[in-house]
């Protein structure tokens, strides 16, 4: 199966997403999948004119569907402690208050007609204590936990009744990733053991950042845009893989004129052929 693997749905104005998604859209590709879990991925994926069954999220392990707003937490109806209340501010920010304080901060999701989204949770000192992160039909997608303001653990439930990845932080970098059994140094090792558990797909970047350490094995890069950066100097991670034989990437695409000024740069090109 050939598959578009992209980092996440918060980059798709970058250059090369929206070609991977035309891709999977008109069948030359059979399916996009995403390194970084999103909680409005359903909605997002069909706005784009994809079918949310031909995305899957490498994060949960598991193909989106589409969300039933109908089953949405209405901003009225979240569950408040202490007969607390949900109010819209003047400035149209969200609060959950008891007797005059702050308990909770809420956000909505965008043209959703005040559908929760997430709550940010206060301790006595107005400091962030924990956040529940919804889906838009009501499912938990996450839960945070923090201390002192600082991020300690991401759980990631996607929709189902437990957590499918939990990272963990240290000092405000993530440390670890604990999911399916087993722990991971980072997110990209896990993201690549996910799936390299898929040895018969062939995977695509179009991306030289994160995206080179998160590429599970047999993953060709291909850059329909340009090899160059915005200064005209070619792509660091690019002159790596071209450089480096023993490189988890083996196979590079680029276009004529791409390939010419990689053949002027005297690049080893063996590894680069031209995109039709």
């Amino acid at each position: 199966m050939k598959v578009e693997l992209i980092n996440s749905l918060d980059f798709l104005n970058f250059p090369g997403i929206g070609w991977q998604i035309e891709q999977v859209k008109t069948g030359k590709s059979d399916e996009l999948w995403i390194a970084t879990p999103h909680e409005d991925a359903a909605n997002l994926v069909k706005g784009l004119g994809l079918d949310p069954k031909r995305v899957y999220d490498m994060y949960s392990r598991a193909y989106l569907s589409d969300a039933d707003e109908t089953q949405g937490i209405w901003f009225t109806d979240l569950p408040v402690p202490n007969e607390a209340q949900a109010i819209i501010n003047d400035d149209w920010t969200k609060s959950i208050i008891s007797q005059g304080h702050e308990l909770a901060k809420v956000r909505w999701f965008a043209n959703s007609q005040r559908l929760v989204q997430a709550v940010s949770w206060q301790d006595a000192d107005g400091q962030i204590d924990y956040k529940d992160i919804y889906q838009r039909d009501g499912s938990i997608f996450a839960k945070q936990y923090f201390s002192e303001g600082q991020l300690l653990e991401s759980d990631f439930y996607v929709g189902a009744k437990e957590p499918q990845a939990c990272d963990f932080y240290f000092e405000g970098q993530r440390n670890f990733v604990y999911a399916d059994g087993q722990k991971y140094a980072n997110a990209e090792d896990y993201v690549a053991a996910v799936g390299n558990s898929f040895p018969e797909n062939e995977y695509r970047i179009t991306q030289v950042g994160r995206e080179i350490d998160f590429a599970p094995a047999n993953t060709v890069l291909t850059l329909p845009e340009s090899v160059v950066d915005d200064q005209g100097n070619i792509l660091g991670n690019l002159m790596n893989v071209l450089n480096n034989p023993d490189h988890k990437i083996k196979k590079v695409q680029v276009k004529p004129r791409d390939f010419a000024v990689l053949r002027k740069a005297r690049l080893k090109l063996n590894k680069v052929s031209l995109l039709k």
